[in-house]
């Protein structure tokens, strides 16, 4: 029986399982690899981020859509095209396993690359999958919390300016969403005002949107504007550091929260595995089969697949329309290669674009009609509503969409799923990582740059400092000795850090022999002659 091997779990893989599994289920052992058990709905992430919906109504187990499709929840590790087979690892014990196959079918999507840059990959969060949209949700809630009870009018500041990096489809939408989130949460908050909230947006084309003409993007601008979203049009953004953002035209924005959607290229799995590549994308023929490569087909985000038979320089955008539309032709077009018949030509028209922007407000454009406000924001509701792959899950997704007519939005903070043990971060010069007075939060190592610290409160009266560079540490007196932060820590140059949140630092600490001996010996040898008053 002819296998063939699906990797990847989104619009691309999954439509692709469904199809193959209704075309011809006796004559094909197919199998999808996915290192999550679950369908993301993508373009819901904003509105799961926001709190319209649940993060769980926002996917759908991968099980309950495939009936007749193997199922492995495994990590691939892998891609040995010579030998046809795929290497895995799964299971509480992470062992190696490999998987031969007929056809390959990869659907891995696209990996953000916030490499592109300095400093956006270690100071910002991504709206990529359903921990970023849950973690971008609670971080929002934690500024809101804070900014609400501190005195500090520069930390308020801080915490309340909110930066989106990107003006496509995922940035409008995000930015759009986020901000009614906020706004309906004020309630709660009586010492926010709704002026000392901004809002923005920054984009390096002139227009948010590619897909609309100029003047849809305009409506989306002019609606921004209406509800306090400071829009940055032909702004490129030069560099992010834990504490503000940097743009090329030498304005900042002082911030705790910048969310990337741009970015993007396929995952280090699909650059080790030799295939052919342009623009960061596999290269497929017009039938998706990989060039190069016989039985190795790709869709979906990761492929880079013409849509115009006549012009192959004409390439498929990374959008789930296109991917569903891919994935039914690939579908039929490996029954035609079992059955040595000539796989047909990808050919396909976009039906048109649509976008929420929050706040009951939408805008498309449907073939030649473009739509607007509160009747495209319906449609776009209910186009959406007909691409969710079940039954159970339209019905979570409509019923939430009803009730928030009726109830307010939850302001529950709950923990984060992907608390950071470790993590980077980048100071400016002049930045003040932490001063006097403030609870140890973390264990940190100086990567690159430098940094001094001084302590002002000593029974001589004299002010105590110490310089770290690359290769130093600061921050472990505290956590071990007890008390509160005795210095004021700032960067002399440009710098960036390794930070072990406090927890896992004390758990190393204290039950690695080694490291225990060096700090008992380090910690009275650098710090014998600071005394510090009561």
């Amino acid at each position: 029986m002819t296998k063939i091997l699906i990797l990847g779990g989104g619009f691309g893989g999954i439509y692709c399982a469904k199809r193959l599994q209704k075309i011809k289920q006796n004559s094909f052992e197919i199998e999808l690899i996915c290192d999550n058990n679950y369908f993301v709905f993508q373009p819901l992430l904003p509105e799961v981020a926001s709190g319209t919906i649940s993060a769980a109504d926002a996917v759908t187990p991968i099980r309950q859509m495939l009936d007749f499709v193997k199922f492995r929840n495994a990590l691939v590790n892998s891609i040995d095209i010579k030998n046809k087979k795929v290497g895995v690892v799964q299971g509480f014990r992470k062992r190696q396993h490999y998987i031969s196959y007929d056809h390959l079918v990869i659907a891995l999507g696209q990996k953000s690359n916030l490499d592109i840059i300095p400093g956006l990959k270690n100071n910002s969060m991504t709206m990529k999958d359903l921990k970023d949209a849950y973690n971008i949700r609670n971080h929002i809630i934690k500024c809101l919390e804070l900014a609400d009870i501190t005195k500090d009018k520069k930390l308020k500041e801080r915490l309340l300016n909110f930066v989106v990096v990107g003006g496509g489809l995922s940035g409008v939408e995000t930015a759009g969403e986020l901000k009614e989130m906020i706004d309906k949460l004020l309630i709660y908050y009586k010492y926010i005002k709704k002026t000392e909230i901004n809002f923005h947006i920054v984009e390096l084309s002139n227009q948010l949107i590619p897909e609309f003409n100029k003047k849809m993007s305009s409506f989306i601008v002019n609606n921004f504007k209406k509800r306090g979203i400071i829009v940055h049009l032909n702004t490129k953004l030069k560099e992010v550091t834990s504490l503000k953002v940097y743009f090329s035209n030498k304005k900042t924005i002082y911030t705790n929260t910048v969310i990337s959607t741009v970015g993007s290229s396929v995952s280090q799995l699909v650059k080790n595995s030799k295939l052919p590549q342009k623009f960061g994308r596999i290269e497929t023929c017009n039938s998706m089969e990989v060039k190069g490569c016989k039985n190795v087909w790709a869709v979906g985000d990761c492929a880079l697949v013409p849509y115009d038979p006549f012009d192959e320089s004409k390439i498929s955008p990374p959008t789930a329309q296109f991917a569903v539309k891919q994935a039914k032709l690939l579908s039929k077009n490996i029954l035609l290669k079992t059955l040595n018949k000539k796989p047909k030509s990808f050919s396909y028209k976009s039906k048109g674009a649509l976008a929420s922007l929050g706040s009951k407000t939408g805008i498309g454009k449907i073939y030649f009609l473009t739509i607007r406000g509160l009747f495209a924001w319906i449609i776009w509701r209910g186009f959406y509503l007909s691409l969710l792959p079940s039954i159970a899950t339209k019905f979570r997704v409509l019923i939430c969409w009803i009730l928030e007519f009726f109830l307010p939005r939850n302001a529950v903070l709950t923990d984060s799923l992907n608390k950071k043990s470790f993590e980077y971060q980048n100071y400016k010069k002049n930045d003040i990582v932490f001063t006097e007075g403030m609870i140890a939060d973390g264990f940190y190592i100086v990567k690159s740059g430098e940094f001094v610290n001084t302590y002002k409160k000593t029974t001589n009266k004299r002010n105590f400092m110490k310089t770290y560079r690359k290769g130093d540490h600061f921050g472990s007196r505290v956590i071990l000795e007890g008390g509160r932060r005795t210095g004021t820590i700032m960067a002399t140059k440009n710098s960036e850090v390794i930070k072990i949140d406090r927890d896992s630092f004390e758990i190393i600490a204290s039950n690695l022999p080694a490291l225990k001996s060096y700090f008992n010996i380090y910690l009275p040898k650098n710090f014998k002659n600071l005394k510090l008053s009561n």
